[in-house]
């Protein structure tokens, strides 16, 4: 979920960017599938505890990816706080750690976002997590839809169980990509007036991928951060069952955005492998 600050200079855009742009359904969180094996618990509380105090803020390093399988579903709830993941799939969206993706609209699968951004996930993690499927062989959707791009609800994508939206009004608006990074950088974007131009759609490619690559970290258990160089980045957020804390700005504002570069950081690669391990994918 990125949520922008309103400082947009072009009173067209200002009601486009005054709410989050990139949001998630809230969900009931899911357990993880085999916590009913958990009763065993060889590693103490106080031991994963120590481990998980010991990396970086919402990074699950190595140092608390080395225990027993048991041992992550047993203190579920511990690693969710920590570093902001919960189950957000529903079962049987992922088979043996893969999801297989259907692309409805001729429109979107011809942008390539989809693909680029399941590429984003499959090259950072290493293995095959998401694949092309077919609409009558998938575990997940990723479609346009009509939605608000005013108010409190205004949405450019978010994922919900098992499909990911993205708002084709904002999508098609040649102004709301050069308006987004203004608002982010305080610098004009380069070719903003030239929607023609390599310069503009090499910078509108980037977003739109991120936005999907954004929401497919949902699926992966991923709840949002305040670092702005994390893909699945917040401006502010509050605290809650699965969030650590509570924020309302960026911790490091001076670092790129990740929205803007399309590219996935360190911590969003291991949340990644620790919502695998856990089992939320």
């Amino acid at each position: 979920m990125h949520h922008l600050k309103k400082t947009i200079l072009t009173a067209a855009l200002a009601a486009l960017l005054t709410t989050p742009i990139v949001t998630t359904s809230q969900l009931t969180p899911f357990e993880p599938v085999s916590s009913t094996t958990a009763a065993a618990k060889t590693v103490s509380r106080k031991t994963v505890t120590k481990a998980i105090k010991s990396t970086p803020d919402l990074n699950p390093t190595s140092k608390v990816r080395h225990f027993a399988t048991k041992i992550y579903v047993a203190y579920y709830a511990l690693f969710n706080k920590n570093y902001n993941v919960e189950r957000m799939s529903k079962p049987g969206v992922f088979k043996h750690h893969q999801a297989t993706i259907y692309i409805p609209s001729d429109q979107l699968k011809k942008s390539g976002f989809v693909t680029a951004a399941m590429k984003n996930w499959n090259t950072a993690l290493g293995t095959t997590v998401f694949r092309l499927g077919t609409a009558k062989n998938h575990t997940i959707t990723v479609a346009l839809k009509q939605g608000p791009t005013s108010g409190n609800n205004s949405w450019d994508g978010y994922y919900k169980t098992n499909k990911v939206y993205v708002n084709s009004l904002l999508s098609s608006n040649a102004d709301y990509v050069p308006a987004v990074y203004e608002d982010l950088t305080g610098q004009k974007m380069a070719s903003a007036d030239d929607p023609s131009s390599t310069t503009y759609y090499e910078q509108y490619q980037k977003y739109w991928t991120a936005v999907i690559t954004h929401e497919l970290g949902h699926s992966l258990g991923l709840d949002h951060t305040p670092y702005a160089n994390d893909m699945m980045a917040s401006e502010f957020e509050s605290a809650s069952s699965d969030f650590k804390y509570s924020w309302n700005n960026y911790k490091d504002k001076q670092a790129s955005f990740a929205i803007l570069t399309d590219q996935l950081s360190t911590r969003d690669i291991n949340r990644a492998k620790l919502t695998k391990i856990i089992g939320y994918w």
